[in-house]
């Protein structure tokens, strides 16, 4: 007998599988449940009986169909469910809704019968990657009222719940529920992973005549990655989707191919540094990059070298200043180096060369006023009084010019 797969498979297990089995049987095998605690610290009230840090992210559960409250729960014994996956971390809130399954536990080595439950993921009751909570008064309340919200009120974020009861709703220790956090806007083929708290990453393309940042030049199917951490402010309506800022969101990391990224530089002072054949500026280039735009930068390396590589120019553009500072030596090796413009054509001196110089003509001038000092006049030998007496000024001056001919030299800067 041949293997179903895909749909016939699933429908073969849910109506009557290849042992006779009813599909009641599958549906105890997969259920829904509401999340009543979470071990993710040692602090977590059930840490020591979910074998402490080997069971980070357990979870405490009620199945749905049958709210129970705590003390029922403990009379008749916890549950648990470990997360599925092990390398993909995705942790629920208290009261959020699950869905779990069975696979086998540590004991099915020695017992094949052994099982335990694994959550898969949190069920996007409320259409919000914020939270989706559905704690049992709000579950009683909508099931005795029989209230009906249309299928677009509660995507667009409306709770199914009457808005003047004061429910107090247990979500977590710490967690704290914002009230502008708006999911993204996706387009065709897109792969999106939202945080809870505005931060996302978009593994998109480019969408001509989408309206977004990203898709003003290049062609449909053109790859972006799109990394943001902190949405930007806005109010908008409830539910209403949002598109990523570069400008505006607190950290982005762009990953283009042939898009055009409006990114508003924060100094790009017309690159006057350049005689010829400046950079685009960011706003206008369109082709494959890397964008970083955040408050502030920092690479650090903790071990060995940081390098930067260009195959045409490397520039650095501040609104204040530049400031380079090293503990041993700053190392400028070029064929050619401008200080203060690219017109300026006056070489700088060379500081040994003109010291030598400058030693060599005032040794001179010593010499020639050590011999006018001894210039006498005539037969007599009566010295020649105003050049003897220049002579000797000049003289005694000498040493102090020596000094400060050394003096003029950096003990910092060399070149060559």
């Amino acid at each position: 007998m041949g293997y179903k797969t895909g749909i016939g498979f699933f429908d073969s297990i849910i109506n009557q599988n290849s042992e006779g089995k009813s599909k009641d049987d599958f549906k105890n095998r997969i259920l829904s449940a509401r999340v009543t605690n979470i071990s993710l610290n040692s602090n977590s009230t059930i840490f020591s009986t979910t074998d402490e840090w080997q069971g980070i992210g357990t979870i405490q559960f009620q199945t749905i169909g049958g709210p129970v409250n705590e003390q029922t729960l403990n009379s008749s014994g916890l549950s648990y469910a470990k997360p599925l996956f092990p390398q993909y971390k995705a942790f629920p809130l208290i009261n959020e809704i699950v869905v779990l399954i069975q696979g086998p536990s540590l004991e099915s080595v020695t017992a094949t019968s052994a099982k335990n439950e694994y959550y898969i993921s949190v069920v996007n009751l409320w259409n919000s990657q914020q939270q989706n909570v559905l704690p049992d008064q709000i579950y009683n309340q909508y099931l005795s009222n029989n209230q009906t919200k249309t299928t677009q009120e509660v995507e667009a974020g409306s709770p199914q719940i009457d808005n003047s009861t004061n429910l107090n709703v247990n979500i977590g220790n710490t967690f704290v529920t914002k009230k502008y956090i708006y999911p993204l806007r996706p387009y065709e083929g897109d792969v999106i992973q939202e945080g809870r708290w505005g931060n996302s990453i978009r593994l998109g393309s480019t969408v001509t005549g989408s309206g977004n940042l990203w898709s003003n030049t290049g062609n449909n199917g053109d790859p972006i990655t799109l990394i943001r951490n902190g949405q930007y402010g806005v109010i908008q309506t409830p539910g209403e989707y949002i598109l990523e800022d570069i400008n505006l969101d607190d950290s982005s990391i762009y990953l283009t191919s042939n898009q055009q990224i409006p990114l508003v530089a924060a100094s790009s002072n017309d690159y006057l540094s350049y005689t010829s054949n400046p950079p685009t500026l960011p706003s206008e280039y369109s082709g494959k990059q890397i964008i970083l735009n955040s408050g502030r930068l920092v690479l650090n390396s903790d071990l060995d070298h940081i390098l930067l590589s260009s195959q045409k120019s490397i520039n650095l553009n501040s609104q204040l200043s530049v400031n380079i500072d090293a503990r041993s030596e700053f190392v400028v090796q070029t064929p050619s180096i401008y200080l203060g413009d690219t017109q300026n054509t006056q070489p700088l001196v060379l500081g040994n060369d003109l010291v030598s110089l400058l030693t060599d003509l005032v040794s001179d001038i010593d010499s020639l006023a050590t011999s006018l000092s001894n210039q006498v006049n005539g037969p007599d030998g009566t010295p020649l009084a105003p050049t003897a007496f220049t002579a000797q000024l000049i003289s005694a001056k000498i040493p102090e010019y020596k000094t400060r001919i050394l003096n003029t030299l950096s003990n910092v800067s060399n070149t060559i």
